[in-house]
């Protein structure tokens, strides 16, 4: 070896030692984009290396990871020759090889490649495509004895319905965006919702789980959202740079004429540009002389421009894994920037989480019950509190019929990128935001957050829904609204989440009798007649919980925490 080469961070290197160890033969890492995946890629294959295992192939479907990935692996293993195999180049014969899959493809291509022991998949959620498939069973990935794989990937799910269950076999090492930007390795994400009047997805076509990007395209150049794109971005952030995702290359086009409109210098990107006139626009990008970036989804994986603050998610989404790929792109840290924003022009933060869900299969992930908890469908009818933010609009909306607020009015409104999870949160009567953790008679709290001393930062409490004096600390003095309800998430336990989630089917039930009189008793409604022909079991439920919380919580809350936010 010629030397250490660069240094892992802490969390890296516990990734590393995770892939080394596992005990599957094809195991995945999750890590947010921004978090350094391919300083893991080549923590993992020095080591490999290091430990006479073999060669390793880092394989990836994109001109621009592969480069990556090669770099990277020589700065952090400055002694391993590193060859690239892709189009005309064949450097079959070095240590570890940064290959394309499309040029793996071929079988006489792959055939030269000898001695892998260890194959890594960059960007794993595009694994079970056949192309990958080939290069995995060629080495042996699925046969014993055969060639280790290890994937790694900021999401690990599909838009369509094919599952990476039948690839990956364990998710040996995992963090979150919250846990990253709470430890200090990815920047704070503000959101900003542009709703536009005449932009009606519930046109648009669908496509292998998502939005034809033809349909789409249609739809967004006849609406307004480009011109009120450029306004918003103008107002919002300006002299920041940017990176906006459109569906097609002349949607892209119709956004950048708008922002240059404004005086905003914005340029293209897209796939059909030759690579030497891709790789100035983005050098440009790099020395700030543009200002945005408007690209047709090239810019999703592979790119590494940690000086852009805004993301524009102008290419509405049903895919969480796409939507958090595309913000993922501005929240790598860079010298001045503590914060990142998301401009979102047409939904697709109503519809998703940046927590980042796992789901191996190609489907809804099955809630399973821990020993001694009820079927959701027999959730107890005596319980004095359960959750339902009342003032919903858009959180459960049909995603065949479309949010509702899809065609209101023009509008720019905050809101909490980190909404889209399975919890399901109310506020107080005094704007205390909580969720019911309640999971039997003899275990009932809330999990509360609170403002904290300090202006713009948040406390997480527990406090037993029945029992004064009966609360402890979560976190406290966390920097942002959407990671204290993460903390608060967390905390919640298997038992509890009957009670939490938001979308349990024993919500759309009918009320009991015991729920509709105490519902009348608490003024909720005037008879049990009423409650029974216009509520449901989990709405009358929440009604309650809200009432009891705010007499529970309110009183006993600091005064500077119950300021609504």
């Amino acid at each position: 070896m010629s030397g250490p080469g660069l240094t892992l961070r802490d969390y890296q290197v516990e990734a590393v030692e995770a892939a080394l160890g596992a005990d599957a033969q094809r195991s995945a890492i999750v890590m947010p984009t921004g978090g350094g995946k391919t300083a893991v890629i080549a923590g993992v294959v020095r080591r490999h290396f290091e430990q006479a295992r073999g060669r390793s192939l880092v394989v990836a479907h994109r001109i621009e990871l592969i480069e990556q990935n090669a770099r990277t692996v020589r700065r952090f293993a400055p002694g391993l020759r590193v060859g690239i195999v892709k189009a005309e180049r064949d450097q079959t014969g070095h240590d570890v090889i940064s290959a394309s899959v499309q040029t793996l493809v071929s079988a006489a291509r792959r055939g030269r490649i000898k001695d892998v022991g260890l194959v890594v998949v960059d960007e794993c959620h595009h694994a079970a495509a056949d192309s990958y498939m080939r290069v995995l069973g060629h080495f042996g990935c699925f046969t014993d004895g055969g060639a280790r794989a290890l994937g790694l990937t900021a999401t690990l799910e599909r838009g369509d319905d094919k599952a990476l269950g039948d690839v990956w076999q364990d998710v040996v090492y995992s963090k979150s965006i919250a846990w990253m930007i709470e430890h200090g390795w990815l920047v704070r994400p503000r959101g900003l919702r542009v709703r536009v009047p005449d932009l009606d997805l519930r046109k648009v076509r669908k496509s292998r789980g998502d939005f034809s990007d033809s349909s789409l395209g249609e739809a967004i150049e006849g609406s307004l959202a480009p011109e009120l794109v450029a306004k918003a971005y103008a107002e919002h952030a300006p002299g920041k740079q940017g990176i906006l995702f459109a569906p097609t290359v002349h949607t892209a086009e119709l956004y950048r004429d708008a922002l240059c409109e404004l005086g905003i210098t914005a340029e293209l990107v897209h796939g059909a540009m030759a690579e030497g006139d891709r790789r100035r626009t983005l050098r440009r990008f790099e020395d700030g002389a543009i200002q945005v970036l408007c690209n047709c989804m090239v810019l999703t994986e592979g790119t590494d421009l940690p000086m852009a603050e805004v993301c524009v998610i102008g290419r509405p989404t049903l895919n969480r894994g796409l939507l958090i790929q595309m913000a993922g792109r501005v929240l790598r840290l860079h010298p001045g920037k503590d914060s990142a924003l998301i401009i979102d022009v047409s939904g697709a933060t109503e519809r998703h989480s940046l927590l980042g869900a796992i789901e191996l299969f190609g489907e809804e992930s099955v809630h399973v019950p821990v020993e001694g908890e009820a079927p959701e469908s027999e959730q107890p009818d005596d319980l004095d509190s359960a959750d339902l933010d009342l003032g919903r609009t858009v959180l459960d909306e049909d995603l065949d019929g479309g949010p509702t607020w899809l065609t209101g009015p023009t509008e720019v409104v905050e809101v909490d990128l980190f909404h889209g999870s399975k919890s399901m949160w109310q506020r107080t009567q005094g704007g205390i935001w909580f969720i019911n953790a309640t999971s039997g008679k003899d275990s009932s709290r809330y999990i509360i957050v609170q403002r904290a001393v300090r202006p713009g930062a948040w406390d997480v409490i527990e406090m037993d829904a029945k029992v004064r004096g009966r609360s402890s600390w979560v976190a406290t003095d966390v920097d942002d609204l959407s990671f204290a309800m993460a903390f608060a998430e967390a905390n919640v336990t298997d038992g509890e989440r009957m009670t939490a989630r938001k979308n349990a089917r024993w919500r759309k039930d009918r009320p009991s009798d015991a729920q509709a009189e105490l519902a009348v008793r608490m003024g909720i409604r005037g008879s049990v007649a009423e409650v029974m022909m216009m509520m449901t079991k989990g709405e009358v439920a929440a009604a309650l919980d809200h009432r009891f919380a705010s007499r529970r919580i309110d009183p006993y809350v600091p005064a500077h925490a119950r300021r609504v936010a």
